[in-house]
């Protein structure tokens, strides 16, 4: 599992990528390299692969939450337990991971990848959901692509919940919550389905989304 030791190996990092680089490279852009690339556990390189990897301590990408501050988000997101610290105490915004982390090896190679859902809440009622796609290289804990919202005919026109997750060589499947007309903001009477392959750095959606009504 990746605990306390993991941030004090990233900080380290951090230090020795602003240090190498003086002034052609911002803190900013450290820490994205510092979120990008993290320390992966000894035990990852063996038979268990990313499997190993405890994501509730793995700092996020900060766009995570970039709907939920009032000001710019920062690089990474540091969570324990699964867990941020509150990130902007006027609108009580805080990410958390989802413990039901998702497996499949989605480019080919013969190696797992993880994808991870979290979710932003901020406000009364605010939230936001992403996907973030991980894999190991090496000794390193590589963000490969992440998935924000989707678009409009996936979600009814507003935010939506993930409600699923499946991964296979095929890609991933999410299924979201959907508004129907006449749905309130707490109640999306139905779901939609749509997988994603990944390509390169991203996932890239495939065909239309599957409507259908939530099962009772």
């Amino acid at each position: 599992m990746i605990r306390s030791g993991l941030f004090g190996v990233a900080a380290l990092t951090l230090l020795a990528a602003v240090s190498s680089s003086g002034s052609e490279r911002s803190v900013d852009e450290a820490r994205t390299v510092a979120v990008v690339e993290q320390a992966a556990p000894a035990a990852a390189s063996g038979a268990e692969g990313i499997r190993a990897v405890d994501f509730g301590d793995v700092a996020q990408p900060g766009s995570a939450c970039s709907d939920g501050l009032r000001f710019a988000p920062p690089s990474a997101i540091d969570v324990s337990g699964g867990v941020s610290q509150v990130l902007d105490l006027a609108r009580l915004t805080q990410l958390t991971v989802d413990p039901e982390v998702t497996y499949g090896d989605l480019d080919g190679d013969g190696a797992e990848e993880a994808v991870v859902h979290v979710t932003c809440a901020y406000g009364a009622n605010g939230s936001i959901d992403s996907l973030h796609v991980w894999d190991v290289d090496g000794d390193r804990l590589v963000h490969v692509a992440g998935l924000d919202e989707p678009g409009a005919s996936t979600s009814g026109g507003r935010p939506p919940a993930v409600e699923g997750v499946s991964a296979s060589d095929d890609g991933v499947t999410v299924t979201w919550s959907h508004y129907a007309d006449g749905d309130a903001n707490c109640c999306p009477s139905e779901q939609a389905r749509l997988t994603y392959t990944l390509d390169g750095n991203r996932l890239e959606a495939q065909g239309d989304p599957a409507i259908s009504p939530v099962r009772p």
